[in-house]
C-alpha cells in the first residue's frame, strides 16, 4: 500500500520537475531570512577578531563589515545561505548520480540537508562559523564519497582545498585527515596505483602543516606573534578540572601548577561546578558539565589563568601562551591520575553527542555492518553509509573527549541517517519494480 502511494506521489508532475528545487531553495531562504538575524555572545566575539579564533571566519566577517559597515548583516547571510545551497546542490548531484534516486527523494533529502537554516541553531541566519563550516563539510563529504564510490584520487584531490578552509574555519575537522588517509590508502590498493598517484595521500599528510602554520602566519599579522592558537591545552583540561578533587593537587611537584591548580580548584567549589559537588546535589554531572561548560573553562580556568600570569608582569599573549604550556604540563599528569574516570565520563559524553545510548549504537552496528559490506561487495550504498557513520564518529569523538557535546559541534551529520533511508528505500524500490 505504501509503495503504491509512493509511486503515485512520485508520478506528480510537480516533483518531476527541476523547478521544485529551485521553489524549495527560495522557501527555505525566505524562511532563514525571516527568522534572523541571530547575534550570540559568540558573534560578537568573532566580530571582535580576538585572539584564540579560527582565522576563516573572523576574516570572513571582517570582509563584509569592511565592504558594508554597520550595513553588513543582511548582504552576510545571503551569502552564507548561498554557499549552503551551492554545497548541497553539489552532494544532491553526487548522491543522484550514484544512485539514481528519483526526484522525490531528492527533494525530501534536499529540505533535511537546508533544514539547519530553519530550526535549532537557524545556521545561514546566524553570525557564526557554523554558517561556513556546514556547506564545507557538505562539499567535502560529497567530494570524498565521490572518490570512494569511484576509486578515484582526483575527486580527494579536489577535497584537500575545501578541507583546508574547514579546518581553518573550525579546528574540530582536523579529525577528517586521518580518514581521509586511510581512504586514499585504500583506493590507491585497489586501483593499483603507481608512485604518482600517492600525491593526494603527501598533501593529506602535509595539511596540518599548511594550516598549523597559515594559522600562525595570522596571528603574526594580527597579533604579532608567529604562534598558534593558545587555548587547546586550556580545552582539553577543562574535564580534568572539573573531575578533581582538592587532594588532586598532591600529584604536582611544579610551584606554579600547584599554586594554579588551587586557585582554580577552590573557585569552581565555590560555584559548585566541580563532579563532586553536582553529585552532592543529587545532579547529573555529565548534564551540568555540557551546560556550564564556558562557566568552567572560559570563566575559570582561562579568566583566572591569565590573572596569574598577568601578576607575573607577562602582557597579554604571553599570559595566553603562558597558560596554554602550563595546561599541557598538567593535562598528562591528570589523565594519568584519573585515567578510568576520565574514559567513563568520555564513553557518557559520547553518548550525548550522538542524543542516547540507542542512537550511537545504531550508528556503530550500521558503520561494523557497512564495513563488512564494503569488503564482500564494494557497493556504492555501503561505502555512503560506512564513510558518513565513521567521520560522524570521528567528529563526536573529539568533540567528547575535549568539550562539551552540545549540538552546535555535533549536528553536521545529522542528515546521514535520513539519507540512508532514502538511499537503501530507493534500491528496494527499484528491486520490487524490476521483479514486478
Amino acid at each position: 500500500m505504501k509503495i503504491v502511494v509512493l509511486s503515485k506521489i512520485k508520478n506528480l508532475t510537480f516533483f518531476n520537475t527541476k523547478k521544485s528545487e529551485l521553489i524549495l531553495y527560495v522557501i527555505i531562504g525566505v524562511c532563514a531570512a525571516l527568522k534572523g538575524p541571530f547575534l550570540h555572545r559568540d558573534s560578537y566575539a568573532f566580530l571582535e577578531m580576538p585572539l584564540n579564533r579560527s582565522p576563516l571566519y573572523v576574516l570572513f566577517l571582517k570582509l563584509f563589515t569592511t565592504l558594508f559597515g554597520d550595513n553588513y548583516i543582511w548582504p552576510l547571510i545571503c551569502v552564507q545561505f548561498l554557499a549552503l545551497v551551492f554545497a548541497v546542490h553539489y552532494l544532491l548531484k553526487t548522491i543522484a548520480k550514484q544512485f539514481h534516486i528519483h526526484p522525490v527523494e531528492a527533494l525530501v533529502l534536499q529540505f533535511i540537508l537546508l533544514s539547519p537554516s530553519i530550526y535549532f541553531n537557524y545556521t545561514s541566519g546566524a553570525v557564526l562559523s557554523e554558517a561556513l563550516s556546514y556547506p564545507l563539510v557538505l562539499l567535502v563529504f560529497a567530494l570524498a564519497f565521490n572518490a570512494f564510490a569511484s576509486l578515484n584520487l582526483r575527486p580527494l584531490l579536489k577535497s584537500v582545498i575545501p578541507l583546508y578552509f574547514l579546518i581553518l574555519t573550525r579546528g574540530q575537522f582536523i579529525v577528517f585527515i586521518p580518514v581521509f588517509i586511510v581512504l586514499g590508502i585504500y583506493i590507491s590498493h585497489q586501483k593499483r596505483s603507481a608512485t604518482k598517484k600517492w600525491l593526494p595521500l603527501l598533501v593529506l599528510v602535509l595539511l596540518p602543516i599548511f594550516t598549523n602554520y597559515s594559522e600562525r602566519l595570522y596571528n603574526k599579522v594580527m597579533f604579532g606573534n608567529f604562534e598558534n592558537n593558545t587555548m587547546n591545552y586550556v580545552h582539553l583540561i577543562t574535564t580534568d578540572f572539573y573531575l578533581s578533587k582538592a587532594s588532586t593537587v598532591e600529584i604536582f611537584d611544579d610551584p606554579d601548577e600547584i599554586k594554579y591548580f588551587n586557585i582554580v580548584h577552590a573557585s569552581l567549589e565555590k560555584a559548585g561546578l566541580t563532579s563532586q559537588n553536582v553529585k552532592n546535589r543529587n545532579e547529573s554531572a555529565i548534564d551540568v558539565f555540557n551546560k556550564e561548560f564556558s562557566e568552567i573553562c572560559n570563566q575559570r580556568i582561562h579568566e583566572l589563568g591569565l590573572i596569574y600570569f598577568q601578576e607575573k608582569g607577562l602582557n597579554y599573549f604571553e599570559q595566553n601562551r603562558a597558560l596554554n604550556e602550563l595546561c599541557k604540563g598538567m593535562f598528562f599528569k591528570l589523565i594519568k591520575f584519573n585515567f578510568s574516570e576520565r574514559i567513563r565520563f568520555f564513553a557518557k559524553n559520547l553518548k550525548v553527542s550522538y542524543g542516547s545510548a540507542k542512537q550511537l549504537l545504531l550508528f556503530i552496528l550500521l558503520m561494523v555492518y557497512a564495513l563488512i559490506m564494503v569488503y564482500k561487495t564494494k557497493t556504492a550504498i555501503f561505502k555512503f553509509i560506512l564513510l558518513g557513520a565513521v567521520l560522524m564518529l570521528a567528529n563526536n569523538v573529539l568533540i567528547a573527549f575535549i568539550i562539551h557535546a552540545i549540538k552546535r559541534y555535533t549536528f553536521y551529520f545529522d542528515w546521514i541517517l535520513f539519507a540512508t533511508v532514502i538511499v537503501v528505500f530507493n534500491e528496494l524500490s527499484k528491486k520490487i519494480r524490476h521483479e514486478n
